[in-house]
């Protein structure tokens, strides 16, 4: 049975955070009878996803390849790790969980670390690869402090299948992707790293991007772990299915709710050059909700709908009309569909 938080929680905030929120751009999203040659052949490296902007870097003729060089010269995306924490200094937690709170959350997620392989915790676990390669700042301790202390339930999203710092070759399609799954000691990494943050934080809910880069064993060793920890805590199907062992890594009855992105498809990292967040003026196309509470019911099953948001890696900040947004779902104005 699924923890019953779970199967009555409403609205969802998934907050995706990165150094990639720092130069905050991707391409615009384009047909794809209309990419040039060498984007059918890489569609990766052409995706509108700002999160996805390293791996962009490694094709010399992408789209961000070309902003990158007229915008930074050549400095290394590691650099922006720098630039991120030096902005942490006027991050306001308790303000966003508030935000949070105020909109109808009941829960709120944070990447605690996307494929650039950046952890927004100070990590014991070493990269051997990047070193100091995570924030300075306690970010989850101090989001879940926040988020529990306004009644959330804490959820913890974690990048297991690609991390770009042991595997940096560039991914242009799927099968690139799969190939990119880091193997030697990286498995044992990201368990290690994995089960920090269920000793430390003890997440409500635990999300698995992509796949387990480990054995079936592991899996389950590691859904052991976390039950054991966590005896309420709940798991999510993993969103982009491309390995066998995706049938382990969920716990009974918990469901992947509807995700909305803060950039109208333009993927869940702050982008500087899209729209940020649907409708924060106007009609809703979703049309309006009788209360902000009901904005989040709906939707199929435990966790509700899910709602990212994506904050600015310059100033730690939700940027404005992300917040307007929020502001017309908790007045019932806007639902989050």
């Amino acid at each position: 049975m699924a923890a019953s938080w779970w199967s009555r929680a409403g609205l969802g905030i998934f907050v995706h955070w990165t150094p990639a929120s720092v130069p905050a751009w991707a391409p615009s999203p384009v047909p794809a009878d209309r990419l040039p040659r060498a984007a059918r052949r890489a569609p990766l490296a052409w995706t509108p996803r700002p999160e996805w902007y390293e791996n962009g870097l490694r094709f010399p003729g992408s789209p961000v390849a070309a902003h990158h060089r007229a915008t930074y010269g050549d400095r290394p995306y590691a650099a922006f790790g720098g630039d991120f924490n030096d902005a942490l200094t006027g991050w306001d937690p308790v303000g966003w969980a508030r935000a949070f709170r105020a909109a109808g959350a009941d829960y709120a997620v944070l990447v605690a670390k996307h494929h650039d392989g950046f952890c927004l915790w100070p990590s014991a676990i070493p990269n051997p690869h990047r070193a100091r390669w995570h924030t300075r700042r306690d970010v989850i301790g101090e989001f879940a402090e926040a988020v529990r202390a306004e009644g959330l339930r804490l959820g913890i999203c974690y990048s297991a299948g690609l991390d770009w710092t042991f595997d940096a070759r560039p991914i242009g399609t799927g099968a690139h992707a799969l190939a990119a799954v880091p193997r030697g000691g990286y498995p044992a990494y990201a368990g290690a790293q994995l089960r920090e943050l269920i000793r430390r934080y003890r997440p409500d809910l635990l999300w698995n991007d992509t796949v387990w880069p480990g054995t079936d064993t592991d899996v389950r060793r590691l859904v052991d772990y976390y039950r054991f920890a966590v005896p309420r805590g709940v798991m999510n199907r993993p969103p982009i299915p491309f390995a066998p062992l995706r049938r382990s890594l969920r716990l009974p009855g918990a469901g992947a709710p509807y995700g909305i992105t803060p950039g109208e498809g333009r993927g869940a990292c702050y982008h500087r050059d899209a729209p940020s967040g649907p409708c924060p003026s106007g009609p809703c196309p979703s049309g309006p909700c009788p209360s902000g509470a009901d904005a989040a019911a709906g939707g199929g099953g435990g966790g509700g709908r899910l709602l990212a948001v994506g904050p600015r890696g310059e100033d730690a900040a939700l940027p404005g009309r992300q917040l307007q947004h929020l502001e017309r779902i908790a007045r019932g104005e806007c639902c989050p569909m």
